[in-house]
């Protein structure tokens, strides 16, 4: 694959600056266009036989046109002079038939971001189909040295570089570039009367930082053996210990819950909830879009807005929201730079010790439930309620005994979230989102 977009920068600004241009001759008051362009390799091995391999490549762009407060919008994947014209007449076509919203219209000039930094998010990777297979290669070995009762259902390796550029009609003209690189692997472990299939995954910018192919295969094959071991759970309420990436996904719930258009439909339970209690008092829920080579970090979201640095939850009360232009307006409140969701965010706890590792955190669960996996849509954000289909592991004495699968588990969103007991020293990062262990003091779980 290619190792740079060199030309990307250049060729996206003029495109920009001609469909801006066939916008106004078109009637458009005012007018925002968005443009990407990117390349890419991915490829899948499956016990050691080819499943697919692609070089991917991709151009789009994005057209929103207003006329006064209507508004239209268009996509294509065509730069060609006579597309972008054509988009530039549809969209304006769109924006007069389409009714008068008082919320439509782009930010004003003086809140856009005047001289993005560079936050170093563009890392290639000259990979080639070749290399990636021999790392697909490896990661099945680091899966087969797990033994004969565990296979690979599938390695993965995927790298990808892109440009975007956005411009619109009141001077903001500003792109940049970034990478994404991952590795996975999916194992299934089988005994003869059961069968488990668990996934890991390794996901960087720079491709230095990505694990060992052996460790990701080894990770996932550990977790699919651990599951042959299952016992049955009484259903009951229990202290509950959710592994790092499961307390991740309890994040991304209350993002969602926390976001603009949940907000404005009133579907969250959040709304009017600015200043409230939302988790527990030793918790803060912190947001950095400005993190060197983070996976969530970006110089300006798509309204060309900054984010900001900020405590979204501090000492367990509800800071702010995750806000548009277009959602600020619905709300009554100014955008937070957040049109693309939120950035990276992290979770802390000020009872957190450099000794709460991970044994020490299951020293703190003593006796409960570890959820180790999470399926299926079980949160509503209008009023918190959460049930979710679960694997994990049943805890004695601060000592994994067993798996446990099969399982259910429930609560209300803010009564997890106020009911954390600690949150752990052994954080990942995945995608936009940070944590440790999350202890939780009791859940009503689901069993046999």
């Amino acid at each position: 694959m290619s190792t740079s977009l060199e030309q990307a920068p250049a060729q996206l600004a003029a495109a920009a600056e001609q469909l801006l241009d066939y916008a106004r001759q078109s009637g458009a008051s005012d007018a925002q266009v968005l443009l990407s362009s990117g390349h890419g390799l991915s490829l899948n091995l499956r016990q050691g036989r080819l499943r697919a391999r692609r070089a991917e490549g991709h151009n789009s762009v994005s057209l929103t046109v207003y006329r006064g407060q209507r508004q239209g919008t268009t996509h294509s994947t065509d730069f060609s002079a006579a597309s972008l014209a054509d988009m530039a007449r549809a969209a304006c076509d769109i924006a007069a038939h389409t009714a008068q919203d008082h919320c439509a219209g782009l930010p004003d000039a003086s809140l856009m971001t005047q001289a993005p930094l560079d936050l170093q998010l563009h890392h290639p990777w000259a990979v080639s189909a070749e290399e990636a297979q021999a790392l697909a290669a490896r990661i099945e070995q680091g899966i087969s040295d797990q033994g004969p009762q565990v296979q690979s259902d599938g390695a993965f390796v995927s790298a990808y570089e892109a440009c975007s550029f956005l411009a619109n009609s009141r001077g903001f003209a500003h792109g940049y570039a970034q990478s994404s690189h991952a590795l996975s692997a999916n194992a299934l472990a089988s005994d003869g009367q059961r069968r488990h299939l668990s996934h890991w995954r390794s996901h960087e910018r720079y491709s230095e930082r990505l694990q060992m192919p052996e460790q990701i295969g080894a990770r996932a094959a550990s977790k699919a053996l651990a599951y042959l071991d299952e016992q049955p759970l009484c259903t009951g309420r229990y202290r509950v210990l959710f592994d790092p990436d499961m307390a991740i996904s309890l994040l991304m719930d209350f993002a969602n819950a926390a976001s603009g258009r949940a907000l404005y439909t009133h579907g969250s339970y959040l709304r009017d909830r600015l200043g409230s209690q939302v988790m527990a008092e030793h918790l803060s829920l912190s947001e950095d879009p400005f993190q060197l080579a983070g996976l969530g970090s970006a110089p300006f979201d798509s309204d060309g807005l900054s984010g900001q640095r900020r405590r979204v939850v501090e000492h367990g009360q509800l800071q702010g929201y995750f806000l548009s232009t277009y959602s600020g307006r619905r709300l009554g409140l100014p955008s937070t730079g957040n049109a693309n969701g939120p950035y990276n965010l992290s979770l802390h706890s000020q009872l957190t010790r450099d000794s709460d590792d991970w044994p020490a955190m299951l020293a703190q669960l003593d006796r409960g439930l570890l959820v180790a996996e999470l399926a299926g849509e079980g949160t509503h954000l209008i009023n918190g309620d959460y049930s979710r289909s679960a694997k994990g592991f049943w805890v004695e004495n601060g000592v994994i005994t067993h798996a446990v699968t099969g399982i259910t588990i429930a609560g209300n969103l803010n009564s997890l979230l106020g009911d954390i007991l600690a949150v752990g020293n052994d954080v990942v990062t995945r995608g936009h989102f940070s944590s440790g262990s999350v202890l939780i003091a009791h859940m009503q779980i689901g069993g046999r």
